[in-house]
């Protein structure tokens, strides 16, 4: 048996008497892409034991000395399978050939004619696989017609109209008419409009009634009826099922003990009555039947050893005292079927008279194996992922648990590996859904390859998957693991014809290291996970406890932020904007600060990450452009109105769908000038999806609102959507500005920029300085700016009026004496229609 590396895998028995003919004929099918699994064999013996295994193909010379291809054909052809069989021979004729495929051959080629014979065994080996799923359709069809026809529940199904298309024997036996004769009868299924009748104004599956029907012959009976609607992919109603049964002897039980007794004849459940001393009373029909008693009359008397198997005798004996303090005893036992026993759900009652003296006990076993069989396949669905047909979380936990004790006993390492796709959803969005979930599909193989039988392998949700490996010896064990996944995955996985390289964080934890229990050691791996992403694609990395230790802060600190905006700790600062020729403030950036009732004033790079992630940025943002626009309506009292108020908007801000409205109700309700407020939107933010940017953007235009983006030359835009983008202002990052005397590159850029927003009539900003100030750049541009900068910090709108109307009062800088700042805290420079700004 010889096995080669390829892509198809292939297993072929080859019948050649010469090795170097077999040999060039497997060469063939491995330069054709084929991973062959082959056996050679020449005897009529060989072939024999080759055929105890499974073939896909069976490729034969039609004559060798000790064997010939005819009889090869006949042996497999004895199996009745359907592996196809290839004439391969120099020797045979048209006569012989013609005579082979009439045997049961498929085709035959000459030898040496490689072009003839791949196409040959690619078209047999689809031809044999589409007959093999036709015939088990096949299989699957009559299974299920012949569950319908014995059924003991009577079926009919009816197109749309009422008009019947089928019943089953049950049904035939029940109504007493055959098919056509119903057919000729009225309102026997229910059409449509009956159906939306029997549930008017309710969106219901089914229909049940219980009703007095009369048979053929004219007797009445009480049938129950269940009427569901058949829906197509449209999800319209193309036919109906009715399923009928006789409940006559049900509903009349309590009037006679015959009309009981029939009922218990007809139930296919065992139901037998017992006296005290052990004694059968009555054995229903159903119960002879199973416990094979040939003479049901001579149930009566007769004790429960002889009848029930031991077993079931031990079970009932253990289970009397409960039945006699309680009344009642349910359970689960087997007893004996066809083909072995069979799962019975039991209940046993005890019967008193009024003194409160057991006068019979009663026995009620019904047949469980298709609820049983029904529950081991929801048991499946509700522990194993539907696409990959890993274990899901819950499966996990318990194999966790499981892992965690034995791990326990042995005194050994349990490690458990995080691991999240890198870009997952670049797969999606470029190739679509389906094409992802076979990425996943593909990837969840390949991880089970690498895995060894005992450990466990799940799928955690999404494009996260987790592993457990267990009877670790050392934590150095685990790299081992770690790389032998990075390096299956080097191979390129292919999704309709699409190579796509697959990369992925993983986060360690270890048992005992990192915890004993397993929620907290998958949390402790989860957390490693997002580190091992931080530091690029493909990495790994193992728990450390201070990672947990910055989540629980940065929880507890999200927690605080929710409270803040209820208790109202937020304020808005004010950065000044200023034309440094004649020192007149032009305008003001809003900056919103937090007042922390124990940290006091908290930086914004500490919670406004946060407010992002968790979402209050909408109604934070909300509330600073209201507070803007009231600033402004001070201003505008005091005298200056003239000053605009720039705000920044965040990403989550700008999709929300009530944007627009939130900011037109906003200067509606404040008064505010509309051209004197200005939002600020960063390049990243509007090229996500520049088409709703620009309909957005016009949007605010025709509001009169201003829109600036910020952080340009960071992003990816794009010119061509540039000069789409109805917007008046650009603001260049600060990574440009920062260096600007000393990195040419920094300086070619700005230089691009400034003229690029001069031609696209647009004003521009270049935020952040260098240590000495902007003072030569601007020359080097032809622009001009008096030297100096005002050195007072952005002022809170709460408490500083009083400096704000001298800011905006006259101009509060000297040039002689004020100097920008050697800690480079100043924000920016501002390019105002030709004027060098430089706001706080």
């Amino acid at each position: 048996m010889n096995k080669t590396s390829a892509d198809i895998p292939l297993r072929a028995l080859v019948v050649e008497d010469d090795e170097n003919d077999a040999l060039l004929l497997v060469d063939s099918l491995q330069q054709a892409g084929y991973d062959v699994e082959w056996q050679r064999v020449d005897s009529e013996s060989d072939m024999s034991r080759a055929l105890t295994q499974s073939w896909d193909i069976v490729l034969s010379d039609y004559s060798m000395p000790g064997f010939s291809g005819t009889r090869a054909l006949a042996m497999l052809r004895a199996q009745a399978v359907e592996t196809p069989f290839i004439f391969v021979s120099g020797t045979i004729g048209e006569d012989a050939a013609v005579a082979a495929m009439k045997a049961g051959a498929q085709d035959y080629v000459m030898k040496g004619n490689v072009k003839r014979l791949l196409p040959t065994i690619e078209r047999e080996l689809r031809e044999a696989r589409v007959r093999i799923e036709r015939h088990e359709s096949e299989r699957m069809l009559r299974k299920m017609s012949l569950a319908i026809s014995q059924s003991s529940d009577g079926i009919c199904i009816c197109d749309r109209d009422g008009f019947i298309e089928y019943i089953n024997p049950a049904f035939e036996r029940l109504s007493g008419y055959d098919i056509e004769e119903l057919r000729a009868r009225q309102n026997q299924c229910p059409t449509e409009q009956s159906f939306a009748e029997l549930a008017p104004g309710e969106d219901v599956a089914e229909h049940r009634v219980t009703r007095i029907t009369r048979r053929k012959d004219g007797r009445a009976f009480y049938e129950e009826r269940v009427t569901a609607p058949l829906l197509n992919e449209a999800g319209e109603i193309t036919h109906f099922v009715s399923t009928s049964r006789d409940i006559t002897g049900k509903i009349l039980a309590e009037e006679s003990r015959r009309r009981l007794a029939d009922i218990l004849e007809a139930t296919p459940d065992i139901v037998c009555i017992i006296h005290p001393t052990n004694k059968l009373w009555y054995l229903n029909s159903a119960g002879c039947h199973i416990l094979k008693i040939a003479d049901p009359g001579s149930v009566k008397g007769r004790q429960i050893d002889d009848i029930f198997p031991i077993h079931f005798v031990r079970l009932l004996k253990t289970t009397l005292p409960e039945v006699l303090r309680d009344g009642i005893w349910t359970g689960e036992t087997d007893l004996p079927a066809d083909g072995g026993d069979a799962p019975y759900s039991v209940v046993v009652l005890a019967h008193k008279n009024h003194t409160g003296r057991v006068k019979y006990l009663s026995i009620i076993a019904r047949d469980i194996s298709e609820r049983k069989k029904f529950e081991t396949e929801l048991q499946y669905q509700a522990t194993h992922d539907s696409l990959t047909s890993l274990p899901n979380r819950f499966l996990l936990l318990d194999r966790f648990r499981s892992a965690l004790q034995q791990a326990k006993r042995n005194h050994h390492h349990v490690a458990v590996l995080f691991i999240d796709l890198d870009n997952f959803k670049r797969v999606n969005d470029s190739l679509g859904h389906a094409a992802g979930d076979q990425f996943l599909a593909q990837i969840a193989t390949r991880l089970r390859r690498c895995l060894r039988p005992h450990d466990t392998i799940a799928r955690h949700g999404g494009d996260e998957f987790t592993i457990i490996l267990t009877d670790i010896r050392t934590p150095q064990n685990v790299l081992a693991v770690v790389n032998k996944l990075q390096e299956e995955f080097e191979r390129p996985i292919l999704t309709e014809d699409n190579e796509i390289y697959a990369t992925f964080s993983t986060g360690i934890s270890l048992y005992p290291e990192d915890g004993d229990q397993p929620e907290e050691l998958l949390r402790h791996a989860d957390t490693a996970m997002y580190k091992a992403k931080k530091a690029g694609s493909n990495q790994y990395c193992f728990y450390a406890p201070e990672m947990n230790a910055r989540s629980r802060e940065i929880l507890l600190l999200e927690a605080e932020l929710r409270r803040a905006v209820e208790l109202n700790e937020f304020s808005l600062f004010y950065q000044p904007q200023m034309d440094l020729s004649s020192g007149a403030i032009i305008g003001l950036e809003a900056l919103i600060r937090w007042h922390h009732s124990a940290r006091g004033l908290v930086s914004p790079a500490d919670f406004v990450g946060l407010l992002e992630t968790s979402g209050l940025i909408v109604p934070v943002g909300e509330w600073i452009i209201r507070q803007a626009c009231r600033q402004h309506s001070i201003l505008r009292a005091q005298g200056f109105g003239y000053v605009r108020i720039s705000v920044n908007v965040s990403a989550l801000q700008f999709g929300d769908r009530d944007f627009l409205s939130k900011v037109h109700r906003i200067l509606r309700e404040e008064k505010m000038p509309a051209e004197k407020l200005e939002l600020e939107i960063t390049e990243n933010i509007i090229m996500q999806d520049p088409e709703e940017a620009v309909v957005a953007l016009n949007a605010l235009r025709r509001l009169g609102v201003r829109t600036a983006i910020d952080d340009f030359g960071t992003g990816y835009s794009s010119l061509s959507y540039l000069q789409k983008f109805p917007i008046n202002l650009l603001k260049i990052d600060q990574t440009f500005i920062r260096d600007l005397q000393t990195e040419r590159g920094d300086s070619a850029i700005v230089e691009a920029s400034i003229a690029l927003a001069q031609k696209l009539n647009l004003e521009i900003v270049a935020e952040g300085g260098g240590k000495r100030g902007p003072t030569e750049f601007p020359a080097r541009v032809s622009l001009w700016h008096r030297p100096g900068i005002l050195r007072q910090p952005a002022y809170a709108g709460r408490d500083g009026r009083g400096v704000a109307r001298k800011w905006l009062s006259g101009r509060m800088i000297d040039p002689a004496v004020d100097r920008p700042p050697v800690d480079g805290r100043a924000s920016g420079i501002r390019l105002f229609k030709g004027i060098l700004l430089w706001p706080l």
